[in-house]
């Protein structure tokens, strides 16, 4: 029997990727002009806080310093972020200066890369035109207040009800040299390939996403079920950030989703069968849908993208949509069953 391994294309074929970023460029835009914010919506460069910080022995001064620049993110960045100490002890500034002056090399970083005016100009307009598509979508759903903050490498994104912060040590680009210093257990190759500046909106924009929307997984999901969410994310994704290409939104590089792409029809072989399809053993379902420098599973070889599951859910509530014309977003983003979306999807 000739191995299934084969079944897998070791070329890569670039031609496919650049159709389908065709093809995704032809998504319809929402529009959004005259379309507001809240009125109370804030965007915050917490690095600016921190470089405005008072001088001197006034405690109390610097305190209410980090308190009047965001209330709500002070005590989230100071005691869930950094665990600094209690952010209305006035002792926790002489913490926040050791932090500070412990890690000014970071700091440095963040101010020559992906801390700079104009890229927080670029990022910021790009992930606020993408809450406004989701405002425009879903009119009822929260608009969070963004904030771009250095996290001490702690959290590539913090999301709470009211604020989206993004760790801008996150992305200062893979070269920046003091990310060889982090360790590699940690920070493995393929995590720092990942820290590229000009993904923190669309990256900002689906973790926002993936964590207001997380009630909808069923307790004891199966792999259809995450594949489902996971698809029915990345294509709201895709719709709230219409410039990003399919690859940048699975943090892919091209020629991983052109791998993707020439190999989709053995990728679902490996998840077709019943007892793949429907597992709902946590540890084996994950493995479809882990960040890691390939996906874990099967036969699937080691040239393969991580995240699998999820890119095989997202051309399935691609195939639904199509099927159903002009389907309204409500009409598959609230869906919780898998097989109507199951049975429209043929690779």
């Amino acid at each position: 029997m000739v191995s299934q391994r084969i079944l897998f294309h070791l070329s890569v074929c670039v031609l496919t990727a650049a159709v389908w970023v065709s093809c995704a460029s032809d998504t319809t835009r929402i529009p959004i002009e005259g379309v507001r914010l809240p009125a109370d919506h804030q965007v915050v460069d917490w690095m600016e806080v921190l470089h405005d910080l008072p001088e001197g022995q006034n405690r109390a001064k610097a305190l209410a310093h980090m308190r009047e620049a965001h209330p709500e993110f002070w005590p989230l960045w100071c005691q869930g972020i950094l665990q600094l100490g209690d952010a209305q002890d006035s002792a926790t500034v002489d913490v926040l200066r050791q932090f500070l002056t412990e890690m000014r090399p970071m700091l440095e970083a963040i101010d020559s890369t992906s801390g700079q005016a104009d890229v927080l100009r670029r990022e910021t307009e790009l992930l606020l035109d993408g809450l406004k598509r989701q405002q425009v979508l879903f009119p009822e759903d929260p608009v969070p207040d963004v904030v771009w903050m250095p996290s001490g490498f702690n959290f590539a994104l913090y999301p709470t009800p009211t604020c989206l912060a993004v760790g801008l040590d996150w992305f200062m680009g893979p070269t920046q040299p003091l990310l060889q210093e982090l360790p590699p257990s940690q920070f493995p190759q393929y995590r720092l390939n990942r820290m590229k500046p000009e993904w923190m909106a669309s990256d900002a924009m689906k973790g926002w996403l993936l964590v207001t929307q997380q009630h909808r997984i069923p307790p004891g999901a199966r792999t259809a079920d995450l594949m489902l969410f996971w698809g029915q994310i990345l294509q709201l994704t895709l719709l709230c950030m219409p410039d990003a290409t399919p690859a940048q939104i699975l943090n892919w590089t091209s020629e991983e989703w052109a791998w993707a792409e020439a190999n989709e029809r053995a990728i679902w072989a490996q998840v077709q069968p019943q007892e793949r399809m429907f597992n709902d053993n946590p540890r084996e379902v994950m493995r479809w849908f882990q960040e890691g420098p390939f996906t874990r599973v099967g036969d699937i070889p080691q040239e393969s993208p991580d995240k699998l599951g999820a890119y095989l859910g997202w051309k399935m509530v691609q195939a639904h949509t199509a099927a159903h014309g002009d389907l309204p977003v409500d009409g598959w983003f609230t869906a919780q069953d898998p097989q109507p979306f199951l049975r429209n999807y043929r690779p």
